[in-house]
């Protein structure tokens, strides 16, 4: 790393054994409240010291506020879509498609939220070595054409050439987007940093239904989707411009000495990066697994609630306006759902602020949203209970991650100026992350993508001919899915600190 300032204190590693190669191996640990002992995670993992090393450290500066503007303007048009899609199907499922049966369109946006997920693995390496630019700018071409054609769509593989689109540009954009804000802020403002960017997924989620809410019946649908993709593109040029990375580096493969790895040229040495990350390795990690599960379940619920929710509250007898106001009221409560908890999760842990949250929102489902589901005001308090409660699944997902990644801890004085939230000076604790945090994440949202493409079908299938018992019988399957993936964010924090519950984490 770069020389330290006198006030810094010096780095001190978990678990780096040097070797006489110039090359470490990298043991990942975490130290519980109490500092008894050391909970560790190895990895076979080697590479050169040099290539773990950015060339500069967090500052929590004017560079990191502008990163973060350009991360939220971003996420308004990538999370901001996936949010508000729910307006989307359920006016093609009345219009365009009203002929149809819901199980054949499901696969429209079901394709989509896997694309969208899915390509986060491949896009992992190459924002690490090239940076956000150059994922940012080819996600927004197929963002903005995938609208395009969208608005001239009429049948269904037409509709789903056209998301398909539209999903592998989100695919290329989030990622970076959400991954540029940790390397520019410290580990105590992490959460916040992270929580603010992607409050712009809730800002989006509240804007786009209202737009299309008002552009539908005045310009018609195609023009209301050309429009939508002009907004995408005057968000995704502010992100590129803002949303720019601190450093890049390469990524040394698991078996390659660093003399060989200089050797290689451009394209050998993305392809020997990449198997890197698309290593089933990290499964063996028992904790990892269960987060994985966890993840899976509860990010499938909260999909099918964003999808179905709209066309759920016109089969009660609401109008297609004030349905489009229920996804406006989850996502605006959102905004809130992500800003708390970020804060939250930097003073008593991400995982335990996680599994909190979910345990709402198992409560609102089965209690608040599965007894009373028909009463039109239940709808709107559940939309508010719901969007609060979900929307820090995707906020701090990342963030809880590096709870079974942490590589090396250093100590570095953080003063006002640098960041807003602290008064006077004080002592930050700064994560670094190796390799397999990316790796982790990708890997993640592999399997859990597969839970969309699948698991928006099978809830069609459930709804059928939307009849009420049939949505009673989805609510109830989008209530086990979330209590799933509740328990098994409870054993993942099991499988890190036991059963204590006064440590942060």
């Amino acid at each position: 790393m770069n020389s330290q300032s006198g006030n810094d204190i010096p780095l001190k590693p978990v678990g780096i054994n040097r070797q006489d190669s110039g090359v470490v191996g990298v043991s990942t640990g975490i130290r519980n409240a109490d500092n008894e002992g050391t909970l560790e995670t190895t990895f076979s993992h080697t590479e050169p010291i040099e290539s773990q090393k950015p060339s500069e450290e967090p500052t929590n500066g004017l560079k990191a506020y502008s990163v973060v503007i350009g991360s939220f303007l971003g996420l308004i048009a990538n999370f901001g879509v996936l949010n508000s899609i729910g307006a989307i199907q359920s006016y093609v499922s009345s219009h365009q498609l009203k002929d149809i049966e819901t199980s054949s369109i499901s696969w429209i946006f079901s394709i989509y939220m896997y694309l969208s997920f899915a390509i986060g693995i491949i896009v992992g390496p190459i924002f690490v070595m090239k940076g956000s630019f150059t994922p940012l700018l080819y996600g927004t071409v197929l963002i903005v054409g995938g609208f395009m054609a969208t608005a001239n769509c009429t049948k269904v593989w037409q509709f789903i050439l056209s998301f398909i689109c539209v999903g592998t540009g989100h695919g290329l954009c989030i990622t970076p987007l959400v991954g540029v804000v940790s390397q520019h802020w410290t580990a105590n403002a992490i959460g916040r940093a992270t929580g603010f960017a992607t409050i712009g997924g809730s800002i989006g989620g509240v804007i786009l239904p209202l737009m299309l809410r008002s552009l539908f019946p005045k310009v018609g649908f195609a023009w209301s989707i050309r429009i939508l993709g002009f907004f995408c593109l005057a968000c995704m040029i502010c992100a590129m411009l803002l949303a720019r990375e601190k450093y890049c580096t390469d990524l040394i493969p698991m078996d390659s000495a660093s003399t060989d790895y200089e050797e290689m040229n451009k394209r050998k040495k993305f392809k020997a990066a990449s198997k890197n990350i698309l290593s089933f390795n990290a499964l063996r990690d028992i904790k990892y697994s269960f987060l994985i599960i966890g993840v899976f379940f509860g990010e499938l619920a909260l999909m099918l609630i964003v999808t179905y929710y709209a066309s759920y509250a016109i089969a009660q007898g609401m109008s297609e306006s004030a349905a489009y106001i229920l996804l406006t009221i989850f996502n605006a409560c959102g905004v809130l759902g992500r800003w708390i908890p970020g804060h939250m999760a930097d003073i008593w842990g991400p995982y335990n602020v996680m599994i909190l949250m979910l345990i709402c929102l198992d409560i609102s489902i089965m209690v608040v949203w599965l007894p009373f589901g028909s009463n039109v005001g239940v709808l709107y308090a559940f939309a508010a209970l719901s969007g609060a409660f979900s929307a820090s699944i995707l906020s701090l997902l990342p963030v809880s991650l590096s709870s079974v990644t942490i590589y090396s801890i250093k100590k570095v004085k953080v003063t006002k100026q640098q960041n807003p939230f602290v008064e006077g000076e004080v002592e930050s604790t700064e994560v670094r992350y190796p390799l397999e945090f990316g790796q982790k994440y990708g890997l993640l949202y592999f399997f859990v993508s597969l839970g969309n493409l699948f698991g928006i079908p099978i809830a069609s299938a459930v709804i059928g001919d939307q009849s009420k018992h049939n949505y009673d019988m989805f609510v109830l399957l989008s209530g086990i899915f979330a209590i799933i993936g509740t328990v098994f964010w409870i054993i993942s924090r099991y499988c890190i600190v036991g059963f204590k519950l006064n440590v942060k984490i």
